[in-house]
This record gives structure tokens, C-alpha cells and sequence, in this order.
């Protein structure tokens, strides 16, 4: 037994032996290598259980030398009982000399932020001193900030018992160094541990002569995205009790200050001068302002007395006239405010503010023994340059505030705000304020237009509301009416909706404890219909208890009357009509962080889709049930159900998802549905050039997925994979007739391809491949290799008028047309997208044969001045390269055979009409008809411009003719009298 004790007690007087040798010290270094990537050194570890433990000379080397670390000593003394009960715990722990040097640049990249820091995981550090140290920090842009002399004590103790902190420090800058100092201690409550509630506590902090540009790295490494400069001086002093501030006492001085950031959206807040003197404190029921002054270059505030928190303390305190005294003043230089922060605040982009201010007072006075409070404010003045020109407003803006108390309590005597455009006034005891405003919607856009940006749209009518607010122990109610006259709105590309008459009736709740709004009745009529929300709860915050469950109904809605506003903000192409009577209710709940929207009872009667001279697009009756979950923190979208029936048109089955992971998001969705596609043709037509016409009615299915990064969207589909089948058995468009036709399209990771596709048109025959890489921006449509996409197709007036007129204006007023056109297709590109028509690129070569027509105004005239007539000809137009580029088809030489006399085009026709060609007439300038074959020995033929547009080309032939002949007999002439 005796040995066992000896060894025991040899055992424990031996741990620091080992805790303290170079094997242990190496196996220390090995371990924080390796968790950290970097080197670290330990000159020297000694353990002892009387002496503690003590480390010198330790340094530490990050990865790439992002981060340097230097320690002089530490010396620490574990408690030895808290280590027998299992639980690490140190007693005063004194670093010396720590130099910490970290450059941000050469940081390693890391996902990983680190778990968040409780206090009460430091607690077992008890006491740490930290003895002349220093911190140089470099950030991302090559700044530099450095602390010194920095010394420090923090001593943390379990909740329910008082933690104190100092620490002091000298922070290098180029204009001379600044101190830095705080004081404090807290006490976090027991029971709730270390959080804000039940915390006491007081704090004094002072800052002399700190240069804000010197700590701008360590700013942004603690991610307040603001940009400083300047010197603050200051001293503040604050005291904490149950987790709320209870009083405040502050100097604050600066110069010379110039403040930026993000949150800015690019503006710079300037002043040469801050000063900032305060003493405040606060109550259950009150705030008590002993002192408050600020001044800077642009405003002066000040204000003095108590301010109440709850409507009770604002009663007591008015009715004990003689001990209330709030008065406060402001005086605001707005030019100088609005000229600094334009992209904050909004001003209008070009506008120079050149004037205004913005001055106010609050006094107290005693009546009766009651007090009266008083409050006046104004705009006034402001004046700017917009586009070169001066603009103000025309009168200002006013407030003014009259609070009294009487046997019911407090009382709004009065709120009146006026100004140019509009007005606005309130009253009550504050059980019941009733309100009242109005507003000239053109004049407040001709007053405020020019300094705020209002939007894109010209507004005009007349806007007036009316109700009362009920303000309860845990309820605020508001009811009213809100009524618009004559609402015009405009945008610049000439579109307006206009409204003889809308009103809104609303009866809402808000219950401040609950943190919920109740919606009783919330109606809005307008002229295409009424929108109406029910008994419908909303929470105001995340921490609401209360469940989001709304319904809103659309009722007779007139989709005629829609069109407008459809129109106006783009969601319809100019020129389609919509019409129709609408009901719809969709349900809006919220479980575990996801919308769920429902509905089951949307129809549309009668529905009608039409575009100018073409057949009206009409079902006479559309419904459609719908469930759609939205989870806004995962970004996800879930359609889990989507039905459309219509007579013509069915989807049985729509289902669409969209979850996120990490940096990843899926795409996936699948569509099944019956279609007639003499609908469809019909609805289209709406759509494109021209009336398509289709037929057929078959089952189709349409599937997709797409994995791509959350932060490029736009690459979704370059990581598209679907696949879809279509077919027709009849279709007609442009001139062209269809037979049965099926369509494959299938998308392999962004490669989309299509066909072939092989079918019966004109009684020619039609052959199409085509492949696109979506990946690519604009994605293009191409043909993989040559093919004969047109072969034997038979032409008619349509074909001529639609398509053929772009390739030669002879088909321009083309009467009695017919022939056998091919085409052999080399190259195609075509952007999918909005630039289609101009960027499409086609390369290929066309011939037609057994051409004939009744008349051609271009051909009638070429031949007239022969007599000839091009009816009961025979055309052939002989194979022609040509080339469609930058929305203009070109081509070097298109000889058309009128019989047997060749005329010859070349040059270029626009999409758009313009003609820029030369022809080379059947006739050479000595008088004579060219014929097909002896071109060669014709001699020279006539060659004339061909401008103006397709519709009204400009072509002067008799004149040309009388002009070449001319020359030709005067040059005769000349050769005959140089014989002589």
C-alpha cells in the first residue's frame, strides 16, 4: 500500500517534468500546425505546480504570412481545484508583449465564418491582462492601421455576478496618434444568462484626437462597409439597468469629417465642424432630455425637457403643467444636406439643389394649471437646376402640432400639414384620432418631380382620404376610404391607363404585443372590378406567434378593361386586345418558413385574345387550380400542382421546383397536357406576322431539369437538359401549306437540338436539322451542315407578298404568281431572342423555275419600251448565291429570264423595304434586245439604280434610255467628224 502511494505522489511530481519538456513543447507546436496550416514556435514551456505555467518566446507564422504573431511571456496559474472537479478553469493570466501583425491580402480563402462566440465559453479564463501589445492591420486594398501601447485587463465571472473590462491604446496616424480608452463592468442576470434582458451595467468610453481613416481596415474587417475620415475627440458615458439604457452622457467633437459607405449608395456626408453635447435619461414612462445639442456645418438642433414613451405619461406630464417644459428647435440647410446625399435620399439624377431650409420649434406653455405643447416645422425655400433650368417649390411645406389634455385624457388638438400639392389634417383624444387628407397628384408631381425621382409616369387626378385611428392598451385600429378622381398615369412611349373612379375601404388591426396585423375588410373597386381581402391575419415580424392566412378575391374582374394597364407595363405586345370576366381566390398561408399560394377557384368566361385584322382567339370558358410553395430562406420555388382546362387547350399535369444547396440550385419541371392545336395556331397568330393556321389535336409532354451555381442564373441554360415532342397534321402560314408534320426537340446539358424534321409543303418538300448552344449569349440557331431545306415548294400570292418580295422587289405587287421555288441552305444563325430579325445570318442558293405572273410593276415597265408584255411569259430565275446579314438580303447577280431576254439584279433589299440594287436591262445602248445566250456578244447593255422602298420603288426607265442613246448619237457624231 505504502508503495502505490509513493508511486502516486512520484506520478503527480513528475507531470510538470513532462508538461515541461521539449518533446511535449514539440508535440504542442505539431498540434497547432496542423489545425492551422501555419508554423509555430515555442522558445520556451515550463509547468509548475506552484509557479503556473509560463511560456516564452512564442511565435506564430499563418499560412503565406497572412498573419504574424509575437509573444514576449504569458504566465497563467490554473485553479487546481476546478481541474479535480473535471473543468478547466485559469486564474490571472498576464500576456506580455504580444506584436500581432495580419495582412488580409494574402489571408487563404475559407467558406467557414467559425461558430459564434457565447461569454460564457470565455468564463473559464477568469482574469487576462494584456501588457504593452501591438496590432498592425493590412487590409484588402493595401491600407495599413496600427495600434500600440495597447493595455488591457478583462475579468469574467459567471452570470449573476459582475464582469469588469479597461483597456487603453494609442492608435498610429499620419496627423499625429490617438487615444483610445474604456471602462466598464456588467451583470448579466442569472437566469437569463449573457443577453441584454436583465443586464446591468456602465460603461465610459474616451477617444482623443482619433484620425477615422486610421482604423478603416479594422472596420472593414469587421464588415461595416463605411469609409472615414477626419478627427473625433469625445467622451461618453452610459449606464445599463435590466437590459435598457437609463442614462447617457456624452462630448462629442470631430473635424473636418468625411463619411461613405454602401449604405450611402455612393454619396459623401461632409462637415468641417461636429459638436454634440448630451445628457439624457430614461424611465418606464419617459425620457428625460437634461441637455441636447448638435451642431454641424448644414444643422443645428437642440432640445431640452421630457419627452413621454406611453400615451399615460404624455397625460400626467400635460396635466402637471407647471413641471413640463419641452422645447427643442432645428434649423436644416437642405441644399447642403440634399447636394450631399442625393442617391440616400433620392433626388432626382441631374437635379443640383440651389436652396431650401428646414426650420422647426417645440415650446411648452401653461394654461390652467394643464400644459400645452406646440410644434411647428416648415420647408421653405428650396429651389434647384434641373436641366438648365430653375425650378422651386411654390410655397412651403407646413406642420404644425397642438397637444393638450382634457377630462378625457390627452388630446390632439390639432395636425395640420400643408403644402402646394396637398394637405392633410388630424384630431382626437387619442382613444379616436379622425384624419382627413387630399392631394393633386399633377401638381405634386410638377412641384416634388423635379428634386424626387417620382418614377417613369406622368400622374394626374385627385387623391382623398378619410378615417379614424382607435388606439387601445394592445390594439391599434385603422378604418377609412381612400378615393382617387380622374387618376390619369402616363409613360413616354404614349401609353395611359386612366380611371374616372377607384376607391379602397379598409378596416385593419394591428395588435403591437402579438406583433400581428388583422385585415376585417379591405375592398378595392375600380373600374375593371373589385380586389377584396377578408378576416385575414399577417405577422409583422419573425418572432410573431400568430399564423399568416390570407385569402384575396379578384370579383368580375372586365379583362378588356385590364388591357390598359397589361399594355402599359409591358406584360402585352401593343396592338392585342384581351377580353372576359375574371373570378378568382387565391389563399396565402405560411408553415415552417414556406408561402403556400392556392387556389381552386379561378375562371376566366369568355375569353378572348385579338390583334388587328386577324380571327379573335375565344374559349368560352378557362379555369385553373394552382399550389405554389415558396420558401424565401432556402430560395426555393415548389408548383406542386398546376391545372388549365379550357375546351380547346388542357394542362392535366404542371409541375414545376426549384430548391438551392450551398452554392448549387436545381431546376426541374414536367408539363403534360392535350392541346388543340387549331387554337393554338389561332392564339399565336396574336403573336407573330401573319395568320397561322394549324391542325390537329394530340397529347403532349414536356420535361426539363437544369443544375447551375445560385449566384449566375444566367446559367441556367447552359445546364438545361429536357426533352419534348410535336405534331402536327396540318399547317399553314405565310403562304405555305403544311402536311403532317412532328417535331422533336431534345437539350443535353445546354446543346439544344432539333429534328430532323422532314415534311410535305406546297407539294415540294421541306428538310430541317438545327442545333443551339444555350450556353452561349445570344444562344444561335444553326444548321450543323448544308442541306436542300427547299426543294420543288410551289409559290403563290401569299409566299410572294410575305417572303419573296425581300429577294427581288418584281414580287413587290405581284398579281396571278405561281412557280417552283428550291433552296439550298449553307449557313444559318439565328439569336433567340429580341434580335432575331436584325441578327439573323442565312447563307445559301435559290432558284425558281416555270415562274410565271399576270403583272409586275418593275417587270411591266422594263419591258413597256418594247411594247412586250411579261403576261403569258415563262420566268426563270437561275440559281442565285445570296446572303441575309445585319437585316439586309444581298446578292452579286440574279438574272431572271423574261422569256428569252435575260434582266440581271444585284445589290441589296432591306427588311425594312429600302432598296439599294442595280438592274441591267434586255437592251444595249446601241438600241438593240439582248437574248438569253448571247449576252456576250450584245454588246453593252443598259444598267440603271433601283431605289426607294419595295412599296414605292424609284425607277425612271424612259428617261434613262433617252439619256444612254443621247450620249451614243452624240458620240457617233463625233467619231464621224474626226474622219473628216
Amino acid at each position: 500500500m505504502g508503495g502505490i502511494l509513493v508511486l502516486i505522489i512520484l506520478i503527480v511530481l513528475l507531470i510538470p517534468v513532462v508538461l515541461s519538456s521539449r518533446g511535449f513543447t514539440r508535440w504542442i507546436q505539431a498540434t497547432i500546425n496542423r489545425s492551422t496550416g501555419g508554423q509555430t514556435d515555442i522558445g520556451d514551456l515550463s509547468v509548475g505546480w506552484l509557479k503556473g505555467i509560463r511560456v516564452a518566446d512564442f511565435s506564430f507564422r499563418g499560412e503565406n504570412g497572412w498573419a504574424e504573431v509575437d509573444i514576449g511571456r504569458i504566465t497563467s496559474r490554473p485553479s487546481y481545484s476546478s481541474l479535480l472537479g473535471g473543468t478547466l478553469a485559469l486564474g490571472r493570466t498576464v500576456v506580455d508583449q504580444p506584436r500581432v501583425a495580419i495582412d488580409l491580402r494574402e489571408r487563404p480563402p475559407s467558406s467557414d465564418k467559425g461558430p459564434s462566440m457565447d461569454p460564457s465559453q470565455l468564463e473559464w479564463l477568469n482574469e487576462v491582462v494584456v501588457r504593452n501589445g501591438s496590432v498592425r492591420l493590412t487590409d484588402a486594398t493595401g491600407r495599413t492601421a496600427q495600434i500600440a501601447s495597447l493595455n488591457s485587463d478583462v475579468s469574467l465571472r459567471p452570470a449573476g455576478q459582475t464582469s469588469r473590462f479597461s483597456a487603453n491604446a494609442v492608435v498610429a496616424a499620419a496627423q499625429g496618434p490617438g487615444r483610445v480608452q474604456i471602462v466598464g463592468e456588467v451583470t448579466p442576470d442569472k437566469k437569463t444568462g449573457w443577453s441584454l434582458k436583465g443586464t446591468t451595467g456602465d460603461v465610459t468610453v474616451d477617444v482623443n484626437d482619433l484620425d477615422l481613416n486610421s482604423v478603416a481596415p479594422f472596420l472593414a474587417m469587421a464588415g461595416i462597409q463605411v469609409q472615414a475620415r477626419g478627427q473625433v475627440s469625445g467622451n461618453i458615458v452610459g449606464a445599463l439597468q435590466d437590459g435598457q439604457i437609463e442614462n447617457v452622457k456624452a462630448t462629442i467633437s470631430g473635424r473636418d469629417l468625411d463619411v461613405a459607405g454602401q449604405a450611402l449608395k455612393g454619396d459623401r456626408l461632409q462637415t468641417s465642424q461636429l459638436n454634440v453635447n448630451a445628457n439624457l435619461t430614461q424611465t418606464n414612462n419617459a425620457i428625460s432630455v437634461d441637455q441636447l445639442n448638435v451642431r454641424t456645418d448644414w444643422a443645428t438642433i437642440s432640445a431640452a425637457g421630457t419627452i413621454p414613451k406611453t400615451v399615460e405619461s404624455l397625460s400626467q406630464l400635460l396635466e402637471n403643467g407647471a413641471a413640463y417644459d419641452l422645447q427643442g428647435k432645428f434649423d436644416i440647410d437642405l441644399a447642403a444636406v440634399l447636394s450631399q446625399m442625393p442617391n440616400t435620399i433620392g433626388v432626382r439624377q441631374g437635379m443640383e439643389i440651389t436652396g431650401g431650409r428646414a426650420t422647426g420649434n417645440i415650446n411648452t406653455t401653461t394654461e390652467g394649471g394643464r400644459a400645452t405643447v406646440v410644434a411647428k416645422a416648415q420647408v421653405a425655400g428650396l429651389a434647384g437646376t434641373f436641366n438648365k433650368e430653375k425650378v422651386s417649390l411654390s410655397g412651403p411645406v407646413l406642420t404644425t402640432l397642438r397637444l393638450s389634455t382634457g377630462k378625457e385624457g390627452p388630446l390632439l388638438e390639432a395636425l395640420d400639414v400643408s403644402a402646394p400639392f396637398a394637405k392633410l389634417g388630424a384630431s382626437g383624444n387619442f382613444k379616436q384620432i379622425k384624419y382627413q387628407g387630399q392631394a393633386d397628384l399633377a401638381s405634386l408631381q410638377s412641384e416634388l418631380g423635379p428634386f424626387i425621382n417620382l418614377g417613369p409616369y406622368e400622374l394626374a387626378g385627385q387623391m382623398t382620404e378619410q378615417g379614424q385611428v382607435s388606439l387601445g392598451d394592445k390594439i391599434t385600429d385603422v378604418s377609412g376610404s381612400l378615393s382617387a378622381q380622374k387618376l390619369v398615369l402616363a409613360s413616354s412611349d404614349g401609353n395611359s391607363v386612366s380611371e374616372p373612379k377607384a376607391d379602397v375601404n379598409f378596416a385593419v388591426g394591428i395588435d403591437k404585443q402579438q406583433q400581428v396585423l388583422a385585415v376585417d375588410t379591405l375592398t378595392a373597386n375600380a373600374s375593371f372590378g373589385t380586389i377584396a381581402v377578408k378576416g385575414a391575419t399577417i405577422p409583422l415580424g419573425q418572432d410573431s406567434p400568430a399564423p399568416l392566412n390570407l385569402v384575396v378575391s379578384a370579383q368580375d374582374v372586365d379583362l378588356s378593361k385590364l388591357e390598359p394597364y397589361a399594355t402599359m407595363f409591358a406584360a402585352l405586345p401593343k396592338g392585342l386586345t384581351l377580353g372576359g370576366i375574371a373570378q378568382s381566390q387565391v389563399t396565402v398561408t405560411k408553415e415552417e418558413g414556406s408561402y403556400h399560394l392556392a387556389s381552386t377557384a379561378t375562371r376566366i368566361q369568355n375569353f378572348q385574345l385579338t390583334s388587328p385584322e386577324k380571327e379573335t382567339f375565344q374559349q368560352p370558358q378557362v379555369t385553373a387550380l394552382f399550389d405554389v410553395y415558396i420558401d424565401p430562406n432556402q430560395k426555393s420555388i415548389n408548383i406542386d400542382r398546376l391545372q388549365v382546362e379550357s375546351p380547346q387547350i388542357k394542362i392535366q399535369k404542371g409541375q414545376f421546383r426549384r430548391t438551392s444547396q450551398g452554392n448549387t440550385a436545381k431546376l426541374q419541371g414536367t408539363l403534360e397536357g392535350q392541346l388543340d392545336w387549331a387554337a393554338v395556331g389561332q392564339m399565336a397568330s396574336a403573336f407573330v406576322p401573319g395568320q397561322l393556321t394549324l391542325a390537329g389535336q394530340k397529347q403532349v409532354a414536356l420535361n426539363f431539369t437544369s443544375t447551375y451555381p445560385v449566384n449566375e442564373p444566367n446559367r441556367l441554360l447552359a445546364h438545361l437538359n429536357s426533352q419534348a415532342s410535336f405534331e402536327v397534321d396540318r399547317a399553314q402560314y405565310m403562304g405555305f401549306d403544311f402536311g403532317p408534320t412532328k417535331m422533336d426537340i431534345r437539350v443535353e446539358d445546354g446543346l439544344m437540338k432539333i429534328g430532323p424534321v422532314s415534311t410535305k409543303v406546297n407539294n415540294g418538300q421541306v428538310n430541317f436539322t438545327g442545333e443551339a448552344n444555350l450556353a452561349q449569349t445570344p444562344a444561335l440557331l444553326k444548321t450543323p451542315s448544308s442541306e436542300h431545306l427547299a426543294q420543288g415548294i410551289q409559290i403563290n400570292a401569299e409566299t410572294a407578298d410575305k417572303l419573296l418580295k425581300y429577294v427581288n422587289p418584281i414580287f413587290a405587287d405581284v398579281v396571278g404568281v405561281s412557280g417552283i421555288a428550291n433552296f439550298d441552305l449553307q449557313e444559318l444563325a439565328i439569336p433567340l431572342g429580341s434580335a432575331a430579325k436584325s441578327g439573323t445570318q442565312l447563307s445559301g442558293t435559290l432558284w425558281i423555275d416555270q415562274l410565271k405572273v399576270g403583272t409586275s410593276g418593275i417587270l411591266n415597265q422594263i419591258l413597256g419600251v418594247t411594247g412586250k408584255s411579261v403576261r403569258n411569259e415563262v420566268l426563270t430565275i437561275h440559281r442565285t448565291n445570296l446572303v441575309l446579314q445585319k437585316g439586309v438580303v444581298r446578292y452579286d447577280d440574279m438574272q431572271i429570264d423574261v422569256g428569252d431576254n435575260p434582266i440581271n439584279f444585284r445589290g441589296a433589299i432591306g427588311l425594312n423595304g429600302v432598296l439599294d440594287m442595280t438592274i441591267v436591262l434586255p437592251y444595249t445602248i446601241d438600241g438593240r434586245t439582248v437574248r438569253v445566250g448571247q449576252e456576250a456578244q450584245a454588246g453593252q447593255r443598259i444598267t440603271l439604280p433601283l431605289t426607294g422602298t419595295i412599296s414605292k420603288p424609284e425607277l425612271n426607265l424612259q428617261k434613262l434610255v433617252e439619256s444612254q442613246l443621247q450620249e451614243r448619237i452624240l458620240k457617233g457624231l463625233g467619231d464621224i467628224l474626226k474622219k473628216r
